[in-house]
């Protein structure tokens, strides 16, 4: 391949020893093991609403950019954090009733 415009060979399935690994067997033990999975973390209620937030503003601006829309961000920001806070301490609550 002297010719960087020249399509490379790649093969569909991988050759070589490492190619049936999965199937090699040691010793007399013919069993598979599978990976143990990892374990999951449920997500925050804090990080869900804080992209909500995030979420909020943006459509918020963007509604008003292109409406023509006056918005009162003050008032607007505050009725946003009321809500988040809600969210946040319903989250919470949530999690503490379901780990009794």
């Amino acid at each position: 391949m002297n010719n960087p415009t020249e399509p490379l060979n790649i093969p569909d399935k991988p050759q070589g020893p490492a190619a049936g690994a999965e199937n090699v067997t040691l010793g007399t033990d013919t069993t598979k093991h599978a990976a143990p999975a990892e374990p999951t973390h449920p997500v925050r209620a804090g990080t869900m609403v804080w992209g909500a937030v995030v979420v909020v503003i943006g459509v918020l601006v963007i509604i008003t950019r292109q409406s023509g829309l006056q918005l009162d961000t003050g008032q607007a920001s505050m009725w946003l954090l009321f809500g988040a806070g809600l969210a946040m301490v319903a989250g919470g609550a949530v999690n503490v009733l379901r780990r009794k």
